[in-house]
């Protein structure tokens, strides 16, 4: 005896199917479709264009060899276009100077809700990194000196993880975490 499967069965069958390979990580493209990692946001994360993207937030600040070295309650910053109520990962490498502290900060450049803000004291380079829920429609990423010598800051990134956090106006994320290598932030699939 054939038996058919119903419409609505085939379609249940079939949105199984995908779930089951999208959470196995297994994915289909056809040719010459080419699947990237998700964009960095921050425009010259690692200052190897010298001051673009970073030209209206610089004080005490010196750009070179990858990194800016602030001092004296010196800063960099960079405005960065978001989607209220998705969910970006914020990554930034860091390391004080002898005596030295920096903070590295991400916030809502409207109402300047915190996302992460993490006083950095150590000399070895560290990694902050911080998933949050945009509350705006633009993010300020920066580091700044918050003792006299500072230190330096680096490799900034700020990617949208696919979430959605539902527009609740709420900052939200994971507690910040450092490391001592160099680290990639990545968001979780939902």
């Amino acid at each position: 005896m054939i038996s058919t499967v119903g419409r609505t069965a085939r379609c249940a069958i079939a949105v199984a199917a995908v779930g089951s390979f999208a959470s196995t990580g297994i994915a289909q493209a056809s040719p010459g479709v080419e699947l990237t990692a998700a964009q960095n946001l921050v425009a010259n994360p690692a200052f190897t264009e010298g001051a673009r993207g970073w030209e209206g937030h610089i004080y005490n600040a010196h750009l070179g060899g990858g990194t800016a070295t602030v001092r004296d309650s010196g800063y960099v910053g960079q405005d960065v276009p978001v989607v209220k109520g998705a969910e970006y990962t914020f990554s930034v490498r860091v390391g004080a100077a002898d005596g030295g502290g920096v903070l590295a900060l991400a916030l809502d450049s409207a109402t300047s809700v915190a996302y992460v803000s993490r006083d950095v004291t150590a000399t070895a380079p560290t990694t902050v990194t911080q998933t949050f829920t945009a509350v705006g429609d633009t993010a300020y990423i920066a580091c700044q000196a918050t003792r006299g010598p500072g230190g330096w800051c680096g490799d900034f990134s700020l990617v949208a993880t696919g979430n959605t956090g539902g527009g609740s106006g709420s900052a939200s994320g994971s507690a910040g975490s450092s490391s001592g290598s160099s680290g990639s932030a990545s968001g979780s699939a939902g």
